[in-house]
């Protein structure tokens, strides 16, 4: 089963792509909800799993620029969608939703690499915020004002990757295809 068993779900906003993929990831790792309702960014543990996230989020960005050196265009995109995925799941285990994050349009370098590595780097700076260790005897809480606008800004950076091929309705077209295809593979346990 593939995106292209599938017709785009219309009339949706990013607020209810955001709600949809959240509870996708619940059905999917049902313990994670847990988790994303006590989740105190300055506890170790929690710490961790932000970090578990973040990688996912970068796997997929460095899936795309695998792509980009094969010259598999539209693979490129594919993967980027997967991590918006992961990305979106990210920022609403740390409270965040659709509400709060920066939709605004802002131009990127052109250089579709350099791009996917800024995205990179802006999320490596927020997970850096992150301080604590487990051979720590002292705990540190996060800067929230620093953590906040580096998530933030991934968020951004991460939507204005996608805008450089898609519109923001293409980009929720394409997301609820991919949508469409893990809730089919939840469900028939595929």
């Amino acid at each position: 089963m593939n995106i292209e068993n599938f017709k785009p779900l219309e009339g949706l906003s990013y607020k209810d792509v955001f709600n949809k993929q959240v509870a996708l990831e619940f059905m999917y790792e049902p313990q994670a909800k847990e988790v994303f309702d006590n989740f105190d960014i300055d506890c170790f543990a929690d710490q961790e799993e932000f970090k578990k996230y973040a990688w996912r989020v970068t796997e997929e960005l460095c899936e795309s620029l695998e792509a980009l050196d094969k010259n598999e265009k539209n693979h490129v995109y594919e993967e980027l969608l997967d991590g918006f995925n992961f990305l979106i799941e990210l920022v609403n285990m740390c409270g965040y939703t659709a509400d709060d994050m920066d939709f605004s349009e802002k131009p990127m370098s052109g250089d579709l690499r350099m791009d996917i590595l800024k995205t990179i780097e802006e999320l490596g700076l927020a997970a850096n915020c992150l301080k604590n260790r487990a051979w720590r005897q002292s705990q540190y809480l996060v800067d929230m004002y620093v953590f906040e606008r580096r998530l933030k800004n991934t968020f951004n950076l991460y939507l204005n990757l996608l805008r450089t091929k898609m519109t923001d309705k293409e980009i929720i077209s394409c997301w609820s295809l991919k949508y469409q295809v893990n809730l089919f593979r939840i469900q028939t346990k595929y």
